[in-house]
């Protein structure tokens, strides 16, 4: 029997639902395929049309997440007149204020996706994206009023916050103090240093630094190393030639 689209999205919401429920109330490595699809009221094979393993609903739980988080941040009217840093903090501090319900879920399972060897790391790649082009958005938007520099590593830039938002999660997992406020603290600093960094064109200047260094010291001493690889060419024409006489 063919299903609408409509149900077919509610069935994977609730596949992913009953996982939360499951893992939250036990922990991943007990929790069955077989239980979440009865948890989630359907039968224990059509589970596998949604999912074919319990990580990949993991994944479907935090690719729905970084979704829901885009949409949060669009719901923000006056979102685009934030400052450089208040639009990476309020992109922080909303993805946790979403993950809040579910933290327990989230201890269980961030590990497992974002900072373990054996993560899929095609299945990690469009969360991975869809984190970057906010980032990427935030960025260009604030070279364009000339709040930051023009970044020459604009993609390693989205790398670094890629770890620090990763970072930042699970840190605040671990934080006990009263409603995080250390977490609050220490995204305040981190992002007060990076953006300083950013702002005072830092990666900029070391790329300059390197450029200058690079061509002093190395590539000064190309002439030097093409020259003593003549001599040896030549050293071992004659060797040959003296050779050919004999």
């Amino acid at each position: 029997m063919n299903i609408s689209q409509k149900q077919k999205k509610q069935n994977r919401k609730k596949i992913i639902a009953a996982a939360v429920e499951i893992i939250t109330a036990s922990d991943f490595k007990s929790a069955t395929m077989r239980a979440i699809a009865r948890e989630a009221g359907i039968a224990d094979a059509t589970i596998y049309k949604y999912f074919p393993t319990k990580e990949s609903i993991l994944f479907g739980y935090y690719n729905d997440h970084m979704e829901a988080l885009i949409k949060a941040l669009k719901a923000i009217d006056d979102f685009n007149t934030y400052g450089f840093q208040a639009q990476l903090q309020t992109v922080l501090e909303t993805s946790l204020e979403l993950y809040l319900p579910d933290r327990e879920f989230v201890a269980a399972t961030h590990k497992t996706v974002f900072l373990s060897f054996s993560a899929d790391f095609k299945h990690l790649k469009p969360i991975r994206k869809m984190l970057n082009d906010i980032i990427k958005d935030i960025f260009e938007a604030a070279i364009e009023v000339d709040e930051i520099p023009d970044q020459m590593f604009l993609d390693i830039s989205h790398q670094f916050f890629w770890d620090y938002y990763i970072a930042m999660v699970h840190y605040w997992i671990k934080d006990d103090s009263d409603q995080f406020t250390d977490t609050s603290v220490l995204i305040d600093k981190c992002l007060d240093l990076a953006c300083g960094m950013i702002k005072a064109g830092i990666a900029n200047k070391v790329f300059d630094i390197l450029t200058f260094l690079f061509k002093q010291h190395v590539l000064s001493h190309l002439s030097y190393v093409k020259e003593r690889v003549d001599m040896v060419h030549n050293i071992k024409r004659r060797f040959m030639e003296h050779l050919d006489e004999d």
